[in-house]
């Protein structure tokens, strides 16, 4: 690399933020081409910070994926909800640069003329009191014939805040993301590689299999059930002589009727997600896996520091 190319080339931190439910960590995996993110259509999927590695030819971006930023709600929230929200805030701190994520409304609502949502404007108040430069991603432009009718809400929300860049995308389609991937690097300091360039993540491959597993929970689950689960993986062994991967995991649930519906009539909801989420590690892994899993009532995990603490949603 030339002296004058290594004077431009940029890396740092670029944070993915925005109300619960707006794509980003659907955008996350879009940007790697490679899933590292659980994604559903439940809002507060995301609970931790995950890191993924993008590597340009001038730049290498590392972008955190951050759970819904959303405000406290009262004395009810439980301390993993206060955990999550301090994981989006303390993001927003510690990166470069922020790409916020909002999500394009229906053109029926469209037509109806848009405002700022109230949980849009708490995110965009979150960003004026950071002060760190950023792109405004709109997503789901796929879902909206007429591009004309975005018009009146990108002036509004270009009123809104001092963005580097307005950035129509489908994070789905991967509509508009080369040019959201671009206005990123922009923004980057200019530096050396912060990571190696073959690495693609900071989470390791285990912590990924458990996040897999919770996946397909909130999938197949519904109502409050899908919220009470947490997923730790108990051995977990590669096989270099068969080439595979047996691994044994906890799905972790809040109350015995939670149980049940997880274990599901003679265990067939337990072996539907097993299955599921067998075959999602082994295409993270590309070998064959075998996974058994068990469930355990943990009643009040939620909001007791210690098992939060153990089932990774609290400081060491």
């Amino acid at each position: 690399m030339s002296n004058k190319r290594a004077a431009e080339f940029r890396a740092g931190f670029v944070a993915l933020v925005g109300r619960p439910n707006v794509g980003k960590s659907t955008l996350l995996n879009g940007i790697l081409g490679e899933k590292i993110a659980i994604a559903t259509p439940r809002p507060q999927t995301t609970r931790n910070r995950i890191v993924g590695v993008r590597n340009l030819p001038a730049a290498q971006l590392v972008l955190v994926d951050t759970p819904g930023l959303h405000r406290p709600k009262g004395r009810g929230r439980s301390k993993l909800n206060t955990y999550m929200v301090g994981e989006a805030l303390a993001a927003l701190q510690e990166v470069d640069a922020i790409c916020a994520i909002v999500e394009l409304p229906t053109p029926a609502e469209l037509k109806r003329g848009y405002k700022i949502d109230v949980a849009t404007s708490y995110v965009i108040d979150e960003l004026k009191a950071v002060g760190k430069p950023a792109v405004l991603a709109v997503n789901k432009v796929d879902l909206v014939g007429s591009k004309g009718l975005m018009l009146p809400m990108l002036e509004t929300l270009q009123k809104a805040h001092d963005w580097q860049a307005i950035v129509p995308i489908s994070a789905k389609t991967g509509d508009g993301v080369d040019r959201l991937t671009g206005e990123l690097a922009k923004m980057l300091p200019v530096g050396e590689r912060l990571f190696p360039e073959e690495m693609l993540t900071d989470r390791a491959e285990r912590w990924l299999g458990a996040e897999f597993v919770r996946e397909q929970v909130f999938l197949l689950t519904r109502q409050e059930v899908p919220y009470s689960v947490a997923v730790s993986i108990d051995t977990w062994e590669e096989r270099a002589a068969k080439k595979d991967v047996m691994i044994q995991a906890t799905v972790h649930v809040d109350k015995e009727a939670h149980k049940r519906i997880i274990v599901g009539e003679g265990g067939r909801m337990i072996r539907e997600i097993g299955t599921r989420a067998r075959q999602e590690i082994s295409n993270l892994l590309a070998v064959p896996v075998h996974l058994k899993l068990f469930v355990r009532v943990d009643e009040g995990w939620t909001d007791n520091a210690r098992q939060l603490r153990e089932l990774g949603y609290g400081e060491e």
